[in-house]
């Protein structure tokens, strides 16, 4: 007969060996990531024995050299990743372990089914580091938010004027064929122009502070403009 030291971990009274798929935890260890960040990481191990030669004989303790080979591909996968790659990529970390281990769980007669990273916690200080950072990335993000927003709102603004400015354009354009078409280009053109000057007076004299001098000859070119107007109509 040939007995293990396994404790409870894979058999039963120390000689018969199970074949059933077992979870090993392994305890709590530091590491630190690309960036020199310390963290701490245990995970669960699902394997089973596929060779019962292997086991016994390839390695000394298998449950427990598992566990130790699982922390040490935790301890150099970690090392390769950034703690914000760690954060959010512990599933692809847990499959880059797995595959790290199938080469020694081969060679120990066992099949690794997954490994799955249970607790994973980083300093007091790193967490307070962390949390400001997010805290700045949604304020940043609200910035970048409120910008757009305001640059979308202008975009539109602008769109609708410049849609106003044509339509009005058009209109004017309109009026003016129409006026050529009754009065005649020449006076239309009289009429514009006099037109323009009313415009300029009324834009100077709205300041209660102006002084608006009229030119001497004002009254004759209302009256030379009423004079043809009433010729026309004639």
């Amino acid at each position: 007969m040939y007995y293990v030291n396994w404790g409870n971990v894979a058999n039963k009274q120390g000689c018969y060996i199970e074949l059933t798929e077992q979870i090993s935890d392994t305890s709590p260890k530091e590491c630190h990531t690309k960036d020199n960040v310390p963290v701490t990481i245990d995970a669960s191990i699902y394997w089973r024995i596929t060779d019962v030669a292997k086991a016994l004989f390839e390695v000394d303790m298998l449950p427990r050299s598992l566990t130790d080979s699982c922390l040490n591909a935790l301890r150099a996968e970690i090392g390769k990743l950034s703690l914000d790659q760690v954060l959010s990529s512990r599933r692809e970390l847990s499959e880059r372990v797995a595959a790290s281990l199938l080469d020694i769980s081969v060679k120990w007669g066992v099949a690794i089914s997954r490994v799955e990273i249970q607790e994973l916690r980083t300093s007091d200080d790193t967490a307070d580091a962390m949390r400001m950072e997010m805290a700045a990335e949604r304020k940043r993000r609200a910035a970048v938010l409120e910008a757009e927003g305001i640059a979308e709102a202008r975009k539109k603004t602008a769109e609708a004027e410049a849609y106003a400015i044509k339509v009005k354009a058009e209109a004017e354009a309109e009026y003016i064929n129409k006026l050529s078409a009754t009065l005649g280009a020449e006076q239309v053109s009289k009429l514009l122009m006099l037109d323009k000057i009313l415009e300029g007076y009324k834009s100077i004299s709205e300041s209660p502070s102006s002084k608006v001098f009229l030119p001497a000859n004002v009254q004759t070119i209302l009256e030379s403009y009423g004079h043809n107007h009433n010729q026309n109509q004639k």
